[in-house]
C-alpha cells in the first residue's frame, strides 16, 4: 500500500480538510448520509467546495477510502517494523499488535468510517478490490509473526486473525467506551492464546 500512502501524503491541505470532513461524517451519518453538503456543511466550506475537488461519488469514494486506509497502512509499517526488533518474541509481537488496535479503536471516528467502507464494499466490487489489498500488508505481517515463531502460519490463520480483528472492533463499539479497552485486550488474548502457547512446529 505504499502507493496510496505517498498518494495521500502528497494530498493538499484543502483535499485533506475535505476527507477529514468526511471521515466524520460517514462515522457519525453512515453511507447515505455522506453527500458533498454534508461534508461541506462538516467542514465549514461553502457549498459545492467538495464537489469542486470530487465531481462525482465515485471519486470522493475512491478517495476517501484510499485516505483511511493510508492510515492502517501507515500503523501496519510502523508495527511490522517494531516487530522486527523483536525476532521470535512472539509473544511481544502480539502485545503490540493488540496495542496498534487499541489505537484504532481511540480513533473512533476513523474506526467506524473504515468498518462503513468495508461494508459498502460488500456491494461495490471496487471498493472491495481496493480493501483486499488494502488487508494484505496485515495478514502478511501476521503471517510473519506466526511463522518467526514456529507456529503454523498457512496463509487461511493469517486471513482468519486479520478478518476477526474487524469483529472484535464491532464488538468494541457496541460498547461503552470505558469497556472497550478490555474488550479488545481479552478478545485478542483469546483469539491469539491457542497459536502463542501451542508446540511450535518442529
Amino acid at each position: 500500500m505504499t502507493d496510496v500512502t505517498d498518494e495521500v501524503d502528497d494530498l493538499s491541505p484543502r483535499r485533506r480538510e475535505i476527507l477529514d470532513a468526511a471521515v466524520t461524517v460517514l462515522s457519525t451519518s453512515g453511507w447515505r448520509g455522506l453527500t458533498h453538503r454534508a461534508i461541506d456543511r462538516e467542514a465549514g466550506l461553502p457549498e459545492g467546495t467538495s464537489s469542486a475537488y470530487y465531481r462525482s461519488r465515485r471519486a470522493l469514494h475512491d478517495a476517501l477510502l484510499d485516505y483511511v486506509v493510508s492510515f492502517v497502512s501507515a500503523d501496519v509499517a510502523e508495527l511490522a517494523a517494531e516487530v522486527a526488533q523483536h525476532p521470535g518474541d512472539v509473544d511481544y509481537a502480539c502485545a503490540a499488535t493488540t496495542a496498534t488496535i487499541q489505537r484504532w479503536l481511540e480513533q473512533s471516528d476513523r474506526c467506524r468510517a473504515r468498518l462503513e467502507l468495508t461494508m459498502a464494499a460488500t456491494r461495490d466490487h471496487d471498493l472491495a478490490a481496493q480493501l483486499i489489498e488494502s488487508r494484505r500488508g496485515l495478514t502478511a505481517l501476521v503471517d510473519r509473526i506466526l511463522e518467526r515463531g514456529g507456529h503454523d502460519h498457512s496463509g487461511a490463520i493469517a486471513r482468519t486473525i486479520v478478518a476477526a480483528v474487524d469483529g472484535v472492533l464491532v464488538s468494541a463499539l457496541l460498547q461503552p467506551p470505558a469497556s472497550r479497552a478490555a474488550i479488545v485486550s481479552e478478545s485478542m488474548d483469546l483469539l491469539l492464546s491457542s497459536l502463542i502457547h501451542q508446540d511450535p512446529l518442529s
